[in-house]
């Protein structure tokens, strides 16, 4: 329901459709708060990765465990505290190397050095959480090498000491992690460590140059991510979705969705033709208190959700 939820709100949520939009019924309350359920459930993994990375990266490297700014390594020089929550369950037999990628200009060089034979991991999760790539130990070998991550649409020329891995989403969440024998084996993982590099491609074979630090005074830094997600008004929620949009597509295996969404009446931006054939792309715009109902209906889902969200964070 990803692409549904996400062609429904960013029309229904006060964006006016334009004069040649489709030709089908008016989408019900009903419909639309079913579809506010599925859109809450469906934009919650965006939005919460979004949350996180923006408080996660405003801040100077080293002030706080396991954060620092975008396009550079992070890396944890020991085991946890309990009390660690930026990731659900962390281990306690690896050490952590973060890393925030943003990709928005151009690619990104991702290097990883020779470990000796030593088990290493480096998932990279886009913005909807899902793990697309897990170079390591298991996949690519423990050598020395090189990896191109690249945002969607690029079509550059791949420099050839390194390897291509094409990223669903221009932002990208490399949660690296190192096998680690206890605290006596800490300055081995450590040299490791410092060979996990980012390095924006246009940079490569260029002297390294200071990660530039800029503050957001905006961000909020004390709430958690998921609290502040889980307290998020709904008008707000659904712009944000609808704003993440813009930057991160949904996947491929939700372009289906997208015709259904016609079906309903509305599209998402930037969409071409949704799917449908071009004799079927004709409708009114809905009436004024018709789009203010299906406004409230989709508030009214949102908050069914995130009872629904509840529910299932305590089983």
């Amino acid at each position: 329901m990803r692409t549904l939820a996400a062609a429904i709100l960013t029309a229904a949520l006060a964006i006016a459709l334009p004069a040649a939009a489709r030709a089908v019924e008016p989408v019900s309350e009903q419909e639309a708060r079913a579809i506010g359920v599925d859109a809450y459930i469906y934009f919650y993994p965006l939005i919460t990765m979004d949350v996180t990375r923006r408080q996660a990266t405003n801040i100077e490297p080293g002030k706080m465990f396991g954060r620092g700014p975008m396009n550079m390594f992070v890396n944890v020089p020991e085991f946890p505290p309990a009390d660690f929550r930026d990731v659900v369950r962390s281990n306690f037999d690896t050490l952590y190397s973060v890393a925030w990628v943003d990709m928005s200009k151009e690619p990104a060089v991702v290097s990883v050095p020779d470990t000796g034979g030593r088990y290493y991991l480096l998932p990279m999760l886009d913005m909807w959480t899902d793990v697309f790539a897990s170079p390591g130990w298991r996949t690519t070998g423990t050598q020395a090498g090189n990896l191109l991550v690249t945002p969607p649409g690029w079509n550059g020329t791949v420099p050839a000491e390194m390897t291509r891995i094409s990223a669903p989403t221009p932002y990208v969440w490399v949660i690296g992690r190192t096998k680690t024998d206890g605290p006596p084996d800490y300055d081995a993982v450590h040299k490791i460590q410092a060979g996990y590099k980012v390095t924006m491609l246009s940079d490569w074979g260029k002297a390294p140059r200071p990660v530039e630090v800029k503050i957001d005074p905006s961000v909020d830094m004390k709430t958690a991510p998921k609290i502040q997600v889980d307290t998020m008004p709904a008008g707000k929620y659904f712009a944000y979705a609808a704003e993440l949009l813009k930057a991160h597509p949904p996947h491929l295996t939700d372009e289906t969705i997208i015709a259904q969404s016609c079906a309903v009446g509305l599209r998402r931006q930037r969409s071409r033709g949704c799917g449908l054939p071009a004799q079927s792309r004709r409708r009114k715009r809905q009436p004024a208190r018709r789009r203010k109902q299906v406004r409230a209906a989709l508030r009214e889902g949102r908050d069914t959700a995130g009872e629904r969200l509840l529910v299932g964070h305590a089983l």
